[in-house]
């Protein structure tokens, strides 16, 4: 009976989700509710190829068409509710070389398991 109080909000979800659009060069990240253990530091190389992309220069942005993008991340957690990642973008395209595309820094705040909430809830925000 418990469960069957969550199927609006279940359902309500699902429906927004119909309507959601994204693309991106580098990587689309869904994160679970998770956050990295207390005093410990993760690294992570997040690899992709746009196998088809923009073709010509925009704005001063880089053709995308062929690239190969390199992403490290690395997310150092500081409690049970907190974490920061922070992301370091590089790119890599014939007759360009590597290039240094940019950093981020994502704080990520949870609620801890000791709140004993019937499902993982957290709030990230990345800025770059």
């Amino acid at each position: 009976m418990r469960l069957l109080r969550h199927i609006p909000l279940l359902v309500l979800t699902a429906l927004l989700t119909l309507t959601c659009h994204a693309q991106d060069n580098y990587e689309i990240q869904v994160y679970g509710s998770e956050t990295q253990a207390p005093h410990s530091t993760m690294v992570e190389f997040h690899s992709n190829f746009t196998f088809e992309g923009s073709k010509t220069t925009t704005d001063g942005t880089y053709a995308t068409n062929h690239a190969f993008h390199e992403t490290i991340e690395i997310t150092q957690g500081f409690n049970d509710w907190f974490e920061t990642g922070f992301y370091i973008f590089t790119s890599a395209r014939a007759g360009q070389g590597w290039q240094y595309v940019g950093s981020h820094v994502r704080p990520r705040f949870r609620a801890p398991e000791k709140w004993h909430w019937p499902v993982g809830v957290s709030l990230s925000q990345e800025i770059g």
